[in-house]
């Protein structure tokens, strides 16, 4: 059982977390709530979101699929609902795109990765604002501000990712919302696995300065930060947690 601090960092705080049943997004959902965060977790796998459900204090959560244009006022909806206030969002959700063809595989993308990913924060902003303002994260990817990372649908899906974190943070620095991005790199998760051989994944261990993978625990502590005041003059800008990749490897 995930347990609450008392006088956490996010104490009293309700949050919103997509792509929430594992890695990173589970990861953040358990250091919100030790951290005294009430937590919406949002995904696709219902039978994961029931367990960390019943592991955690705190924690509501909703199965959805974020391809669905309606689901974004459904969650903001949800958690001021459940919580009576709203003051993070964690927009998390991610993927690699599936498809039949090229074209299938770049509209999936785009559409989970950053059209879902607007419309969740949109759908939040009045809530967010109401309560004094807040923080709104994404998870982009160093493939964000690199070229030729992966396939072109979720280099552009995480370069979109970006340039939506500066535009929103100059549009709502008014209602007190902060808006961040974090560019993880290379993290150990059931994502990795699925697309990075092992062979690949020595090489990037060779190209880390670090010389390691990083763990979701890692990056959740990145977006605690940004949850959190201690990063309450920070705006507009992309953390990017990769354990030395991006300078070791040269191509920042």
């Amino acid at each position: 059982m995930a347990d609450k601090t008392s006088g956490g960092r996010l104490e009293g705080k309700v949050a919103i977390v997509t792509g929430a049943a594992s890695g990173i997004g589970a990861a953040a959902v358990r250091l919100f709530v030790e951290h005294g965060a009430r937590v919406l977790a949002v995904d696709l796998n219902g039978e994961a979101l029931a367990a960390l459900w019943a592991d955690c204090e705190g924690v509501e959560y909703i199965e959805a699929d974020l391809v669905h244009p309606e689901v974004a006022d459904e969650i903001a909806l949800d958690a001021v609902g459940s919580f009576g206030r709203l003051d993070i969002v964690f927009g998390n959700a991610g993927v690699h795109g599936s498809g039949a063809t090229p074209e299938d595989r770049w509209q999936h993308c785009l559409e989970v990765n950053l059209t879902a990913a607007h419309r969740v924060a949109a759908a939040a902003h009045p809530y967010v604002r109401d309560t004094g303002g807040g923080s709104v994260i994404f998870t982009a990817s160093v493939a964000g501000p690199l070229v030729g990372f992966a396939s072109a649908h979720y280099d552009a899906s995480k370069a979109g990712l970006v340039g939506l974190t500066r535009h929103l943070a100059s549009a709502w620095g008014q209602d007190g919302i902060r808006v961040n991005a974090l560019c993880p790199g290379f993290i150990q998760t059931p994502f990795i696995g699925e697309y990075w051989t092992e062979e690949r994944l020595r090489k990037v261990r060779g190209d880390t300065a670090l010389g390691r993978l990083g763990e979701a625990q890692e990056v959740a502590k990145a977006a605690l930060f940004l949850a959190s005041d201690d990063s309450s003059y920070v705006t507009g800008t992309t953390l990017v947690v990769d354990g030395g990749w991006t300078v070791h490897y040269g191509k920042y």
